[in-house]
């Protein structure tokens, strides 16, 4: 068989179930997942990895998809380690642990229902890249096309349970000094089995909400990124009086936060809180951070010493440039938090809570205080338009090339299109997971920031490949 090519992202593997789209044959159905499953291990067999840590996600299908891929990878003649369900961290951390540099997490993340896929590596702290998923690509095509061997090797796969030691990591790693009020909202998703016992092991007076495992997401869906997601947290904080709120993903790998007045703090801000910390530690230190960050926190990362790295959007992207610079935090605007000074260096969204809490708490004074010393901008949510995965990133180029020609240098092309003005910035991308483009203003005024976004607004409207519908906005 052949698996789509709009399954091979830039950093990971997505896809659609059969079980929700019976035309995604030629995706994560059985044979899709095996085949996935077998050219991992050969490409795990490359790097001289005999063995892979395998987890998953709560989705209706993760186990039928871990059941594939564990076929897959033992006739693949690759021994696997299955931790179960668990968040994307949880994975990560069981690669360092059981001291296995390869590991597969099974996960939709924050795709909606009926998507899934897997994220990847063949080494700690580090996922695969551009290249990486490429190569996995040709390997699927080119055993998809051979018959199986027969004779050959089978791995053994083995089930571990880690949950205890990942809980236990996490809660020993910080302290808070006074038990700060904190509402948890995992949205029924996976982080459900461990934020609560992680938050209150940490010494954090905790308000449980939407934290009941549960697939069908009753209450709303797990992304924090989307507004609509994180009502039900702040009215809750509002309610029971609490110091902060935090709210995960799926997969756990991200989070958002509320401050006490039940007003969202966008996520580069939480970079920018933990950066201080950082940066009064290690002066002078370089930050990490993604082309749809405010450019607050560049001010505030300069005005404390430190080196702002501007980079691609992803977590392979980010992980790969934090190391490169030897940075010891870094961030995306979606809530990717990756801290490697007193932690492990990857993205955990539990962690970024815990660390953000522990701030507030030492700090004395309300989350939103602490915010307000940043420099003031005013910032649109991220806002999503439909674009096929076949033409969005032509419509990208054509999109960078035409704002390159208006405004010349100003024009930042590390990752789309990052165009600023004198009072604001707009920016244009290519979502690495959906069939769409991403789209983030801010101004220094609301003026300047809706002036910004018609401008963009209009720029799109002369491509009849993109929506005409601003989801997010």
């Amino acid at each position: 068989m052949k698996l789509a090519r709009t399954m091979f992202r830039e950093y990971d593997v997505r896809g659609r179930v059969p079980e929700v789209f019976p035309d995604a044959k030629d995706e994560l159905s059985d044979a899709g997942v095996r085949l996935l499953g077998r050219a991992f291990a050969a490409l795990a067999l490359e790097r001289g990895r005999t063995a892979v840590v395998l987890g998953h996600d709560l989705r209706t299908y993760s186990a039928r998809l871990r059941d594939g891929f564990a076929d897959g990878l033992a006739a693949g003649g690759v021994d696997v380690l299955d931790i179960g369900c668990c968040l994307t961290p949880t994975l990560y951390f069981a690669q360092l642990h059981l001291n296995c540099p390869a590991g597969a997490m099974i996960t939709a993340s924050h795709n909606p229902q009926g998507w899934s896929g897997m994220k990847l590596a063949t080494d700690f702290v580090t996922t695969l890249g551009s290249a990486d998923v490429r190569r996995l690509r040709d390997l699927c095509d080119a055993l998809g096309a051979l018959p199986e061997p027969t004779g050959a090797r089978r791995g053994l796969v083995q089930a571990v349970d880690l949950r205890e030691a990942y809980v236990h990591d996490l809660a020993s790693r910080v302290s808070p000094g006074r038990p700060l009020k904190v509402v948890l909202d995992c949205g029924n998703g996976t982080a459900s089995y461990f934020a609560v016992d992680v938050f209150r092991r940490a010494g954090f007076d905790v308000e449980p909400l939407h934290c009941a495992p549960d697939p069908t997401f009753p209450h709303h869906f797990p992304n924090p990124s989307e507004t609509k997601n994180r009502l039900d947290v702040r009215r809750r904080v509002l309610e029971v009086g609490a110091d902060l709120g935090l709210s995960f993903d799926g997969d756990g790998d991200r989070v958002g936060v509320e401050d006490e007045r039940g007003e969202g703090v966008n996520a580069d801000l939480v970079l920018m809180l933990l950066a201080r910390q950082v940066l009064a530690r290690q002066p002078g230190a370089s930050i990490v951070f993604d082309v749809k960050c405010s450019q607050a926190l560049i001010d505030d990362i300069k005005a404390r010493g430190g080196v702002p790295v501007m980079w691609k959007t992803g977590h392979s992207h980010i992980k790969a440039k934090m190391k490169e610079v030897g940075a010891p935090i870094a961030g995306e605007r979606s809530g990717h938090i990756f801290v490697r000074e007193g932690f492990h260096g990857f993205d955990d969204g539990l962690f970024a809570g815990l660390r953000l809490a522990e701030f507030v708490a030492r700090a004395g004074r309300p989350l939103s205080a602490l915010v307000a010393e940043a420099p003031r901008y005013v910032t649109s949510p991220e806002i999503h338009v439909d674009c096929a995965d076949e033409v969005k990133y032509g419509v990208v180029d054509r999109l960078t090339d035409e704002l390159r020609r208006d405004h010349g240098a100003r024009v930042n092309d590390v990752n789309g299109a990052r165009v600023t003005f004198d009072d604001g910035w707009g920016l244009v991308r290519a979502s690495s997971n959906l069939p769409e483009l991403v789209l983030v203003f801010e101004g220094r005024t609301a003026e300047a920031m809706a002036r910004i976004k018609e401008d963009f607004r209009a720029r799109l409207g002369r491509h009849a490949e993109i929506g005409r519908v601003w989801h997010n906005e």
